[in-house]
């Protein structure tokens, strides 16, 4: 059997904690707050330039051949213009013909030398931190083994292979392995030497592994220091020195110890020390433990404010640096988030050093995601999971996976859970590893995926934590709360979609969060958005000319793809850190901002009643025609558009008139909106009446039964670009919807069309409307009140270009500026992978407003 065709890691140590040993004399520095691995002398940075050569199968793989181009490590191999950029979420980007993989798989033969002064009595462990996905390992041109799983670390025991003076390394990496079956995530699929590679230089015999378990007893802390290693450790903590025979433990006591939380993330240093190398631990006093359906953590009950993150950079793809861990972090401080879910896989191991230092808690997922075996007969069958989740060919993967993630990271305070991977499904594969970690630690376990699998696995006593994605709040009522079999505490792993305008739910979820002790959080899908920074702009699924792509599902994030804020990400920052929704309260306009044009004439078209021409004093003030608006295109409404595009045909509805009066002061006019061959999906009436230099606009609306709903009903038109600046008295300064609206205050703001149009929606998309205003101010044009509370927008594009415009850098910059007044605006809500928009934030079926614009 070819290896890379079984799941088998060959040559490799076991998995162990993550450390870095110093040598005694060593100054420990930090960086970001942890400690500068890179000023160790026992470790030896193998990052830098390598040689690279593309081979289409890994027969045509030579190990001495010649490699004349060059790579950066770490890095991904389709950054670097080798093979093609994808992005795909729930399919297998490769022909399924499980156990096999097919013979076309690109691989990527590196190389690079390096110099060791090798000394007797010492020991030499190259460290691989991420390989994607499979990869062989020669030294000075021997084959020193075989190993996956991408996100996890591989070590390699090299000393007998290494000399004194220069030393060869040669690395295939493998696009597709076995292993592939199992990581399949909702990513970019990148290949390569993603993470970081070093030399560790160990004594003879060395410390291999300990296990730190913290108490809190009282007030006091109290450490348990478990040596698995084969040799005897000396252990010092705050002035207290003990020794740590091999493979037994020791106890340390601190009183008046305060305890670690995200909140007060408050570490004590722990050092080791044996045969010339010490080792600094940082140790956070942190009970986690369940108390019949309620989650706590040092004996307080705990909501977790969480999102899900990826590590990525749209520069460096899957490849991030310390910096990149930092950013985030911070950013989720200022947020308001205090918990990350690692999906779906463990993130580079300083990010939970990072999480320890700054106060994030961590749900630490495995490196397992199966979701294109239940889409690779071209349907959607949970049943094709369950088989997958059932493999004995699997499981020993599987095992080794959860294995993987409980050892590397079991020393990490951070780490308040364990998850056993993602969207997989549950079985026989799964029970070893889950039975592993009960076993190996007494952190709770989570796993969504039982949901899917056989009924008799639900209630598994393998899993802690009940979990569900994008439920809405009924079914978590009645199938979790009300449920009186399930006494477990209740986490959404996944919830308020964020992709483009999104994340109107997130309030009323907290709502019922706040009120339930059961339920003890939820985490946003996702952190930040995926795309590709290119010259152009950025790019997502199908813009590399890959056949099979999930198009802009990979922008789904409550940040940009290069960490700048939209407004999901001020609505979840207002709801984590507890602020309410502002009232609608009474607000004073400044008295400079009056009109007095001496009178204004209107023009309009009696087959279709647009106004054609508004003139104030004699001069146009309309660039292009005020007609009925009631489409848009948003990410949460794509579900929607094969009934409104399709069924409905709104974007072919016209408006048809049946009654048409030239009153002495304006028109009067009845209709409908109808495309062909369907009935009329809204009927409408809409009265002018001019009076001095003021207009009346009185608009009313009554949708057709068949049809579900709209996202919109009001106006649009063009007015000239010189007024492009705006006040108003609404829900602001951010863009709000009926259902979206925390993050802002009620009050009287100033803007400009261009700060309005949010820029960070990858794909363009509705944007900027302000929700329940009484007054807008077109600087210098015209002034807007009603005698209902209305939407409006003032914006650079009209909503067609919003519609049909796929990419940001694409939007055609117009000779004019976008006026929107909407009698009523749906919801944003979180549909594109979330639940239906609530019925009390659709549009009403009927509805009415009278305008007064002022010129």
């Amino acid at each position: 059997m070819k290896e890379y065709e079984s799941l088998n890691r060959i040559g490799t140590t076991p998995h162990r904690s993550y450390y870095i040993p110093f040598g005694e004399g060593d100054i420990i520095n930090t960086v970001y707050g942890i400690q500068d691995r890179t000023k160790s002398s026992r470790f030896l940075s193998l990052d830098g330039m390598w040689q690279i050569k593309q081979h289409a199968h890994v027969d045509d793989f030579v190990l001495n051949e010649q490699l004349e181009n060059e790579i950066p490590v770490p890095s991904c191999v389709q950054m670097h213009g080798y093979d093609q950029i994808q992005y795909i979420n729930v399919r297998y980007p490769f022909p399924v013909l499980f156990p096999r993989i097919a013979y076309d798989n690109p691989c990527w033969h590196y190389r690079r030398d390096f110099a060791l002064n090798k000394k007797d009595g010492e020991k030499y462990y190259l460290n691989f931190e991420g390989v994607d996905s499979a990869f062989y390992l020669y030294v000075n041109g021997k084959l020193k083994g075989f190993s996956q799983i991408s996100h996890a670390t591989s070590e390699f025991d090299i000393t007998e292979l290494v000399v004194d003076g220069k030393n060869t390394l040669d690395v295939l990496v493998l696009k597709w392995c076995l292993s592939s079956y199992i990581e399949c995530q909702d990513k970019f699929r990148f290949s390569g030497i993603f993470r970081n590679v070093y030399l560790l230089t160990r004594p003879e015999k060395h410390i291999t592994d300990y296990k730190i378990k913290t108490n809190i007893i009282g007030n006091n802390g109290v450490l348990k220091f478990i040596n698995e290693s084969d040799v005897d450790i000396s252990c010092e903590f705050e002035g207290s020195k003990k020794i740590a025979p091999a493979n037994q433990t020791v106890t340390f006591e601190i009183e008046n110890v305060c305890p670690w939380t995200a909140e007060d993330p408050t570490l004590y240093t722990l050092m080791l020390h044996c045969n010339g190398e010490k080792i600094e631990e940082k140790v956070g006093f942190r009970e986690v433990f369940i108390d019949g359906k309620v989650f706590k953590i040092n004996g307080k009950a705990v909501k977790l404010k969480g999102v899900n993150r990826h590590d990525f950079n749209c520069d460096t793809a899957a490849t991030v640096s310390l910096d990149d861990l930092v950013r985030d972090i911070k950013l989720m401080k200022e947020m308001n988030v205090n918990a990350v879910r690692t999906s779906h896989y463990p993130n580079r191991p300083e990010f939970y050093q990072l999480c320890d230092h700054y106060g994030i808690y961590v749900m630490d997922e495995a490196d397992v995601e199966m979701h294109g075996a239940c889409t690779r007969d071209g349907g959607y069958s949970n049943a094709q999971w369950q088989e997958y989740a059932n493999s004995p060919i699997l499981k020993p993967g599987i095992t080794d996976r959860h294995k993987a993630l409980v050892e590397r990271d079991k020393n990490r305070p951070s780490v308040i859970i364990w998850s056993l991977g993602n969207e997989s499904s549950f079985g026989e594969a799964f029970i070893d590893g889950a039975k592993y970690i009960r076993a190996r630690d007494d952190r709770p376990i989570h796993y969504e995926g039982v949901l899917s699998a056989e009924e008799k696995y639900y209630h598994s006593e393998l899993i802690d934590i009940t979990s569900a994605m994008y439920s809405n709040y009924e079914h978590i009522q009645k199938h979790i709360l009300d449920d009186p079999n399930e006494d477990r505490p209740f986490v959404l792993c996944e919830y308020t979609h964020a992709m483009g305008n999104s994340c109107g739910d997130v309030k009323d979820y907290w709502e019922m969060i706040n009120a339930n002790e059961q339920m003890m959080g939820a985490f946003v899908w996702e952190w930040a958005d995926h795309a590709i920074r290119t010259q152009k702009g950025f790019l997502y699924g199908g813009d590399f000319g890959e056949k099979e792509h999930d198009g802009n599902f990979c922008c789904d994030g409550l940040l940009t793809t290069d960490r700048k804020f939209k407004s999901a990400s001020r609505e979840v920052q207002a709801v984590y850190g507890g602020k309410k929704a502002s009232p609608i309260i009474d607000v004073e306009i400044p008295c400079d901002e009056s009109l007095n044009a001496s009178n204004i004439v209107i023009e309009a078209d009696e087959h279709t009643g647009q106004l054609t021409s508004i003139k104030a004093d004699g001069v146009e003030v309309l660039r292009t025609p005020m007609h009925f608006n009631f489409t848009r295109y948003t990410d949460n409404d794509r579900n929607l558009l094969s009934d409104w595009n399709g069924r409905c045909k709104l974007p072919e509805c016209k408006p048809h008139i049946f009654s048409c009066q030239k009153t002495p002061n304006g028109y009067s006019f009845s209709g409908a909106l109808a495309a062909n061959c369907l009935l009329p999906a809204v009927e409408f009436g809409i009265d002018y009446e001019v009076n001095g230099n003021e207009l009346l606009m009185s608009i009313s609306y009554k949708i057709a039964d068949y049809v579900k709903n709209l996202p919109r009903f009001g106006v649009e038109f063009g007015i000239d670009k010189a007024y492009n600046k705006f006040s108003y008295v609404g829900y602001g300064p951010y863009e709000s919807y009926i259902d979206k609206h925390v993050a802002c205050d009620y009050g009287y703001f100033k803007s400009s069309a261009n700060e309005n149009y949010e820029h960070g929606y990858v794909r363009p998309q509705e944007s900027g409307s302000h929700f329940a205003s009484k007054y807008v101010n077109v600087c210098g044009l015209f002034s807007l009140t009603a005698e209902n509370l209305f939407s409006f927008s003032v914006n650079p594009y009209t909503t067609k270009q919003l519609t049909t415009t796929a990419h940001d850098f694409e939007l055609k910059e117009n000779d004019f500026v976008n006026v929107c007044i909407d009698i009523a605006m749906r919801g944003v809500g979180s549909h594109s992978c979330g639940p239906a928009l609530e019925k009390k934030y659709e549009i009403p079926k009927e509805g009415k407003n009278v305008f007064k614009v002022v010129f």
